[in-house]
């Protein structure tokens, strides 16, 4: 099979490491036609004018959907640069891997690419999920799939120079050869062929990334004890530059922990917590024991705790500063109070009373904020924290509405920022809807002050979806409990043994408030015609983003009553 000659590509994702790619496919005489998609509008805008600028562009307008990245009959290869395995799910399939929720048509890569298309992974993801995507590609619509994660940071990928740890088939290889070559180090033999099929690209970076995320951690452990004995830090520094305990992360992030301005990020430290998971997982898979990557792993928790997530990776120095109360940093690098950012946006500072002064984080990266859902309607995140604890300060600043589930109530302290602190009480399975973005953003924190883990949904509404239903849901079994501009929330209650046939004209976020057990029957022709039928378990907070759909059958055939939210996008 030949390579691909004057290949249209799509890449998706254009953060630093996807952008940086997609300037170095621009470059690149074996691309064609080039399409840059990102959730973030502006990075998509940002590539279709570079891409309009090479003459590498058919559209007349940045893309907004997968739709309208992918053309189903022209595009050849689709390149995945994504944050995590949940992100890759959900583009790749349409689906939750937490719950195997059906795909979406049209809205997914595999719906969307033709036959013989390539689909090349660049992710950092588990080689189980990556093995599992190449199966489903190949049974399902036979898309070739190349395996291929990368290193070597965003210059690196702007220059074409990354190292790639690419596995796959023979076919899949050639078709992406052109590709890799824009892509990778060819002259620095920077592109790895790694023998064993699918998944074991991931296993080799995985393994790098134990290595490079252990290396991080020491030479913060490092620095901090010389902090801590009195040594200067930057004649340590020189001297393990030049002795047999130097190593290329030492060298590198040991020079941001004691030089550098701590305001730069060049790799975050997010991305340490979810790749040393990966390590984790898999080694506990295989039975191999990682004692010393899996303290490592926790350092890097423990920094994202302190709201350093989003900070350089070489900021899980910190976590030392904390606890031995000696600065690695010099002065300089440290921010004067007076020069500090006392705004309401990400990234700026909020001080308190007392004094202290803290970042204020997006929502999404608070570390008690797990996003779940994530989509161009939606995004879904479930907030669970113990009895006592606080969280870091952050902000919303989309429309949201917010499911309550403590059972028998809900007390916090709202420390909301202009405000003096507040207790607040939310009742079991109350519904608020919060116009941060229609009115201003809401910046917060929260302490539980329960006796029981706080546990509620915020799911924001982003956008309208292209089916709405003009009227509200008139049904049996389904009470309108509460109306907004841009949403409408609906009760479905049903007890043991009872039934009910309904159609959703509409998109909506299914949330249930009491579990059961749930035999769901499809038709397309009414209630007395099955064509699909099956049983699930639903429990309390469990979470779906569900398409138009008719003629459904919902029967509780379980011992307790079942309840659900359906807040319906309009």
């Amino acid at each position: 099979m030949a390579s691909l000659s004057g290949t249209n590509v799509t890449v998706i994702g254009l953060g630093a490491m996807g952008g940086g790619i997609s300037q170095a496919l621009l470059k690149s005489p074996d691309i064609n036609f080039f399409t840059g998609y990102d959730r973030s509008f502006e990075l998509s805008e940002k590539y279709f004018t570079k891409a309009k600028e090479n003459g590498k562009t058919v559209l007349d307008s940045p893309p907004s959907s997968f739709q309208q990245a992918i053309d189903k009959k022209q595009t050849d290869v689709v390149i995945l640069v994504l944050v995590n395995e949940f992100q890759c799910e959900q583009v790749c399939f349409g689906s939750n891997p937490s719950n195997n929720s059906p795909s979406s048509p049209d809205t997914n890569v595999i719906s969307l690419l033709k036959q013989d298309a390539l689909v090349i992974l660049c992710s950092t993801v588990t080689a189980t999920w990556a093995r599992k995507a190449y199966t489903k590609f190949m049974t399902e619509k036979n898309i070739y799939f190349l395996d291929c994660p990368i290193s070597g940071g965003p210059v690196r990928a702007q220059k074409g120079e990354l190292s790639l740890f690419a596995s796959g088939s023979t076919e899949a290889f050639q078709k992406a050869q052109p590709l890799l070559k824009a892509m990778g180090d060819s002259e620095k033999k920077q592109i790895h062929t790694i023998p064993g099929g699918v998944g074991m690209g991931s296993t080799v970076k995985m393994i790098h990334q134990l290595l490079a995320g252990v290396h991080i951690v020491a030479a913060a452990e490092a620095l901090a004890l010389a902090a801590k004995a009195g040594v200067d830090v930057n004649l340590m520094y020189d001297i393990v530059c030049g002795a047999a305990g130097n190593s290329w992360m030492f060298q590198d992030r040991g020079t941001r922990m004691i030089k550098e301005e701590a305001n730069e990020v060049k790799s975050a430290l997010n991305i340490f917590v979810k790749d040393l998971d990966i390590v984790y997982s898999e080694a506990k898979r295989m039975q191999s024991p990682i004692p010393i990557a899996s303290t490592a792993l926790q350092q890097f928790v423990s920094g994202q705790s302190l709201g350093l997530g989003k900070k350089d990776d070489s900021q899980v120095v910190q976590v030392y500063e904390r606890i031995t109360g000696a600065k690695v940093a010099k002065p300089s690098d440290v921010l004067p109070a007076e020069k500090q950012n006392l705004g309401n946006g990400v990234g700026d500072s909020w001080e308190f009373p007392d004094g202290t002064v803290e970042e204020i984080v997006e929502v999404g990266d608070e570390p008690r904020h797990d996003i779940v859902i994530c989509n161009e309607y939606t995004r879904t995140i479930k907030v669970k924290f113990n009895k006592g604890d606080t969280t870091l300060c952050h902000r919303h600043a989309e429309d949201s509405l917010y499911f309550f589930l403590v059972e028998g109530g809900l007390n916090v302290i709202n420390h909301v920022k202009g405000f003096d602190p507040e207790c607040d009480c939310m009742e079991f399975g109350e519904i608020r809807y919060g116009t941060h973005k229609s009115d201003k953003p809401l910046v917060h924190k929260i302490t539980n002050q329960s006796n029981k883990p706080l546990f509620a949904i915020d799911a924001e509404v982003l956008k309208c979806p292209p089916i709405t239903n003009p009227f509200p849901l008139v049904a049996e079994k389904h009470e309108l409990v509460k109306t907004r501009e841009k949403c409408r929330c609906y009760k479905l209650i049903l007890k043991p043994g009872e039934s009910v046939c309904v159609s959703y004209p509409f998109f909506h976020l299914q949330v249930v408030l009491k579990g059961g057990t749930i035999k769901t029957e499809l038709s397309a022709t009414g209630e007395n015609t099955i064509g699909l039928a099956w049983e699930q378990d639903y429990k309390i907070g469990d979470l779906k983003w569900m398409e138009p759909c008719m003629n459904v059958k919902q029967t509780n055939i379980g011992k307790s009553t079942y309840e659900l939210y359906l807040a319906e996008w309009c």
